[in-house]
């Protein structure tokens, strides 16, 4: 679902009646900026309408809707779970709130499982190279998972880290969304980073431009640039390409980039040892791209642009010269 710069809850509390003045407004206009958002209101209207036409109940049981929809979902498609959140609250209103809110959070995610099938990638200890149906490439750092769903929008629910080339479609922008960040683009390469355990949400845009919304905020990234948002604070801020860079599968990047920078890429990149034998040596700068290429083949490259002797195998090597 589209809720780019809006929360969930309140567009839920919105339909149910149970937002303020104040949250009434703020919806209204959200609605108002886009006709896309003003679509994904009524539709979420359209969803709640059909459950307030079913025979009403005085309090909501959430295990048995959840359980109720698993069952059915399974039966249509043989596959899938749905994994209910929990929440607390006091008071009668309260209580009238977490139940229109289960309800229509149930409702929400039986439409969404129920559009065209998801393809679901998790990657462990290693990365995960994955082609998705529309022939966009994404690799997926290891400790991350994403949900992919293909329909009139192409959705990527992603916990952790991913690398995508986005293959163009003008008709079905590509929408990566984490807990707190979406990403929309039409074709392009970048990187989202959004693990759980860190304090900031990174994207990085290696070609193209995506637009990324966050906490009310936009930001529209070209080639070169960064995003970063802050989840404490909840501020969104652009930052510079650093001059050496990795994406995927060991595609590196470098801009201007200082030998010492090279070298400390290369070592994290291939798990190798580098010695420059002078700092004359580390102070050569160089912009280059590699992909996927050997160690010994990005070594070599650089000794025969800066006259330097390469010696080493393995996982050590060195170069040595007179530098730049």
């Amino acid at each position: 679902m589209d809720h780019s710069g809006i929360d969930s809850d309140l567009l839920a509390r919105y339909i149910t009646g149970e937002a303020d003045p104040a949250q009434r407004v703020r919806v209204e206009e959200w609605a108002a900026a886009s006709a896309d958002h003003a679509q994904e209101l009524e539709r979420m209207r359209r969803i709640w309408q059909l459950g307030a036409e079913a025979e009403p109940v005085h309090q909501t049981d959430v295990d048995a809707a959840w359980s109720k929809l698993e069952q059915r979902i399974a039966g249509d498609e043989g596959r899938g779970r749905i994994r209910p959140i929990r929440g607390g609250g006091g008071g009668g209103g309260a209580r009238r709130w977490a139940a229109a809110a289960a309800l229509v959070g149930v409702l929400l995610a039986g439409w969404w499982l129920l559009q065209p099938g998801t393809q679901r990638y998790v990657a462990d200890a290693a990365a995960v190279e994955a082609r998705l149906a529309d022939s966009s490439r994404a690799v997926l750092s290891p400790a991350s998972a994403m949900a992919v769903r293909m329909g009139r929008q192409r959705r990527v629910e992603l916990s952790g880290e991913a690398y995508f080339e986005v293959m163009r479609d003008a008709g079905r922008p590509f929408v990566v969304e984490t807990e707190q960040v979406v990403v929309t683009v039409l074709g392009t390469a970048f990187e989202v980073s959004a693990y759980d355990s860190s304090a900031v949400v990174r994207v990085r845009v290696r070609s193209g431009r995506v637009q990324v919304a966050a906490a009310g905020d936009t930001v529209t990234l070209t080639a070169g640039q960064h995003a970063v948002f802050h989840k404490q604070r909840h501020v969104l801020e652009r930052r510079p390409a650093p001059p050496a860079e990795a994406w995927g599968n060991r595609i590196l990047q470098f801009e201007e980039a200082s030998l010492r920078q090279v070298a400390e890429q290369l070592q994290r990149s291939y798990g190798v040892r580098i010695a420059l034998r002078s700092e004359a040596i580390a102070r050569c700068t160089i912009t280059a791209e590699f992909d996927d290429e050997p160690i010994e083949r990005i070594l070599a490259v650089i000794a025969d642009t800066f006259g330097l002797e390469l010696t080493g195998s393995g996982d050590e090597f060195a170069l040595d010269g007179e530098g730049c």
